[in-house]
């Protein structure tokens, strides 16, 4: 008889090898654009906090107390006042003041001094608004700037270092009611 294999029939207990080939040349074109892909993304962090219902918690950090000095320049003295958003009204009415003239002459003396006393209450405050009247001298007010802006460590010594005050000045005018031309005459 006749000996016919059939091609179904014979199976061999060896297993073809795998060509892996066209695979490894698919991973050798990717890998290089995977690699340049990967450049051009970035990872931004936004930092956040969890909500907490416990004040003590938190891990916001306090921010401090300041206050906005508002000097007002008048012919017969010096007027200044406190705003914030974090006192009330009752504690900015306290740390206010008014100063006279004295024989025509402003007492900025005493206004550094009370500024002076601001800024160790409230360090991170250094913003003033300075509103002068309209027939004020710029010699005067160039000596009004000068109380508030820095003090001295040593008055009597006349080489002494100074410390700052309010140091960022914000001009402005003030406006009432009773202005019908916004001259303010």
């Amino acid at each position: 008889m006749f000996n016919r294999k059939n091609k179904f029939s014979s199976f061999s207990s060896e297993p073809d090898d795998l060509n892996v080939i066209p695979v490894m040349n698919l991973f050798m074109v990717l890998i290089p654009f995977l690699l340049l892909g990967a450049a051009f993304y970035q990872i931004g962090v936004i930092p956040t906090s969890t909500p907490t219902h416990d004040p003590e918690a938190s891990d916001v950090p306090e921010t401090p107390t300041t206050v906005a000095a508002n000097l007002m320049i008048e012919p017969d003295g010096l007027s200044v006042t406190f705003s914030s958003t974090s006192l009330s009204s009752e504690e900015l009415d306290e740390i206010a003041g008014r100063f006279p003239t004295d024989d025509g002459e402003y007492d900025v003396d005493r206004l550094r001094d009370h500024l002076r006393e601001i800024k160790d209450k409230y360090p991170e405050s250094t913003t003033m608004t300075v509103l002068p009247h309209n027939q004020l001298s710029y010699q005067d007010l160039v000596d009004v700037l000068d109380g508030t802006r820095e003090y001295p460590l040593d008055p009597d010594d006349p080489e002494t270092e100074y410390e700052e005050l309010f140091p960022v000045t914000v001009f402005s005018r003030l406006i009432t009611g009773d202005d019908d031309n916004g001259d303010g005459e």
